[in-house]
């Protein structure tokens, strides 16, 4: 078409025809403008599907994080659950007298919790420079929450948890009137008589100071319990609706 336009346009100024040579050069530039547009709209075309195929391919790696997320709360809500129901079962007594040495122990032996939220399809999102990861505004609205706020209250409550229960066992390990096993290699005798070991742990966990040791453990354990329940209804409703948008998508 263009050399059609270019033979036409020398003809005419072969023939001093000005002012059709400036119609048909005026076309001329038209259909190259033209061409320049259509070339640029296939390939912005071809950029799009790609970028909305990265998208989908992050989605579907999100989802997989979100399950593991919730397999891993779920573990930390067994945990949390477990030694909460250890406390109900043997704390809300007063006469310890009948109680085996190994539940006494397991009162002073408690730890932490640890769970990391799961975010590397998001991380190489932005990244990538991926501003939205889908259409749906409300649900990538979701998603940008879970990872930006989530992961930052996560890491602070795992964290506290953490420090909170180092300073309860220190506090345990720390009287000098009850010895502790501790898991070495050496092979160090215990030297406490088992009914003086005993009568020591019961006047410590009937102590104010024990006791309030004790409730700062289980209110410790039951903020992480109810933050794990919150957060895996969180994922798992946010797992669902990026499933369902992968799948009509």
């Amino acid at each position: 078409m263009i050399k059609l336009f270019r033979r036409n346009r020398k003809d005419k100024l072969e023939e001093g025809n000005t002012s059709a040579y400036l119609k048909y050069a005026i076309g001329e530039i038209v259909l190259v403008v033209i061409g320049i547009l259509i070339a640029l709209g296939i390939n912005n075309w071809n950029e799009g599907r790609k970028i909305e195929a990265k998208r989908m391919e992050l989605l579907k790696g999100i989802s997989k994080e979100l399950a593991q997320d919730i397999a891993s709360h779920n573990r930390m809500i067994g945990f949390y659950q477990d030694r909460l129901s250890f406390f109900e079962r043997h704390l809300q007594k007063t006469d310890f007298s009948d109680t085996h040495p190994d539940t006494l122990f397991k009162i002073f032996d408690g730890s932490a919790g640890a769970h990391t939220v799961s975010d590397q399809n998001y991380q190489k999102a932005k990244n990538l420079g991926i501003g939205q990861l889908c259409s749906n505004d409300s649900l990538a609205m979701r998603i940008d929450d879970y990872y930006t706020r989530n992961v930052g209250v996560s890491k602070l409550l795992f964290d506290y948890d953490f420090d909170m229960t180092e300073k309860q066992n220190d506090f345990w390990t720390g009287q000098e009137n009850l010895e502790f096993h501790y898991h070495t290699s050496l092979s160090i005798p215990f030297m406490q008589d088992s009914a003086e070991w005993k009568m020591e742990a019961i006047k410590l966990i009937t102590s104010p100071l024990g006791r309030n040791n004790i409730k700062s453990e289980c209110l410790i354990k039951e903020i992480l319990l109810n933050y794990n329940l919150s957060m895996r209804s969180t994922a798992e409703s946010l797992k669902n609706d990026i499933d369902t948008y992968l799948t009509v998508n």
